[in-house]
């Protein structure tokens, strides 16, 4: 009798070491995280995490990173898509989520084709059932892009400050070329940090065309920069006519490999920036 309860007691605390013992590095499997399918933002709320003016400004100054500059040519125009905007309720556990469509245009300092920072617009917009706008705000931002290529953007009214980790394959972003579409697409994770810490931001965005033909001209235009022959300049003048959604000659960036929605979001505008 003593054996068979020993045998019992063994396959108990067996069973209790299988239930609490994670296989899986995924942060949404976290059990930390247990009451948050974001909770992870508290990583991005440690280590150093956060805007630095003093970056903005470097990058206003422009770069020799063809990398960054790249990336940063990638990202100014103009982009929309749906946002959901997900944040912590006032009983520190439930989340708000507030969905609705927005453009975002990024401006490069000083129209500077090297520049790493810079300001943009936002318009958000509600839609009623007959695809109408029924509510709508315009909200201004700065922004820049660190060293290791992670993107920043703060907004002017609230200061509230968002970081987009180039390096992160399941919290990161997407910016650039994607196979099976002919306009590039920039989408992800805007993760709150310092005042905006707890706020999350999912954004599906596609560029829209504005007319100006920047995309595809990037390689042939820094080429015939440093280029003096005759040559390479009028190859830049027939490139210019190309239909900028074209993505032939442009790279991508960031690591994302896609979006986690949070369902029960509400079709309406947040105020929180």
């Amino acid at each position: 009798m003593k054996k068979m309860k020993s045998i019992l007691m063994l396959m108990a605390i067996a069973a209790a070491s299988f239930t609490f013992t994670s296989c899986d590095d995924d942060p949404w499997d976290d059990g930390h995280y247990w009451h948050d399918d974001y909770g992870w933002y508290e990583d991005y709320n440690q280590g150093g995490w956060g805007w630095n003016q003093g970056d903005w400004n470097q990058g206003s100054g422009g770069s020799q990173n063809s990398q960054l500059i790249e990336e940063a040519q990638t990202l100014v125009g103009k982009w929309y898509g749906p946002m959901t905007y997900s944040y912590i309720n006032e009983d520190g556990i439930s989340r708000g989520k507030d969905e609705f469509y927005a453009t975002m245009i990024f401006y490069q300092s000083g129209n500077r084709k090297n520049a790493l920072s810079g300001s943009g617009v936002e318009i958000d917009e509600v839609y009623d059932g007959k695809g109408e706008v029924e509510d709508s705000q315009t909200l201004e931002f700065t922004w820049y892009i660190d060293n290791n290529g992670d993107i920043y953007i703060r907004y002017v009214k609230s200061g509230a400050t968002f970081v987009l980790d180039a390096g992160a394959s399941q919290t990161g972003f997407h910016l650039g070329a994607e196979q099976g579409r002919d306009r590039y697409t920039f989408y992800g994770y805007m993760i709150g940090v310092g005042n905006a810490k707890g706020d999350v931001i999912t954004f599906n965005f596609e560029e829209q065309y504005t007319g100006l033909a920047k995309k595809a001209t990037r390689a042939s235009a820094a080429a015939a920069e440093s280029a003096s022959s005759v040559e390479s300049a009028s190859s830049v003048e027939s490139a210019s006519s190309v239909d900028s959604i074209s993505v032939a000659s442009v790279n991508t960036f960031g690591k994302s490999i896609g979006i986690k929605k949070l369902s029960g979001a509400e079709k309406r505008l947040n105020d929180r920036r």
